[in-house]
């Protein structure tokens, strides 16, 4: 879990450091602009890695996301959904509502209001995609859901596992007997 979690850190911070210099390029939407403009003045003083179960019923996956903190405050996202990190994602203070979380490609991960002390017990809405979709014959991006409804998994959430064989077993009681022998003399 450690090989993992140090090239994520890394990608992280690099990327953090990469998109700081992309101000400088024209910005491809209005999300773009926001979040590199955002980027450009944002320092990571710290981290934290959550990790939640999200989903319905049976059907629950596993999400791991590293926060950036800056102080009290939750700056930053990066996602690892089922093997593949997603950008890093800039928080949106425009939300006021939330803490959400954007990237310049518009994957976005959203969670209810959290501070840094409190990130790792809240739970969130969802992550969610950019997508084509025809609509009236013209072609728009809209959000796509990858993965709502997540609870924070603090190892306590067991599966249901299957009902336990019962055995009969059947108690006897052991009796010793003496036999005593008379010596003729």
């Amino acid at each position: 879990m450690k090989k993992v979690l140090v090239p994520a850190v890394l990608l992280m911070l690099a990327l953090t450091g990469c998109a700081s210099k992309s101000h400088h390029k024209a910005p491809a939407a209005q999300s773009t602009a926001t979040a590199a403009a955002t980027t450009a003045n944002v320092q990571i003083d710290g981290r934290k890695e959550v990790s939640y179960l999200c989903g319905t019923g049976n059907a629950k996956n596993n999400l791991r996301v590293m926060y950036g903190l800056q102080g009290q405050n939750v700056v930053a996202a990066q996602v690892n959904y089922q093997g593949k990190l997603s950008p890093v994602m800039m928080r949106d203070a425009r939300d006021v509502n939330y803490n959400t979380f954007v990237s310049p490609e518009g994957i976005t991960w959203k969670t209810a209001i959290a501070t840094s002390d409190t990130v790792d017990k809240v739970g969130a809405l969802g992550l969610l995609q950019p997508s084509k979709q025809v609509v009236n014959g013209q072609e728009r991006i809209v959000p796509q859901i990858v993965t709502q409804n997540c609870v924070v998994d603090n190892g306590t959430v067991a599966v249901a596992a299957a009902p336990a064989k019962t055995k009969t077993v059947r108690t006897t009681k052991t009796v010793t007997t003496k036999k005593v022998y008379k010596h003729k003399k």
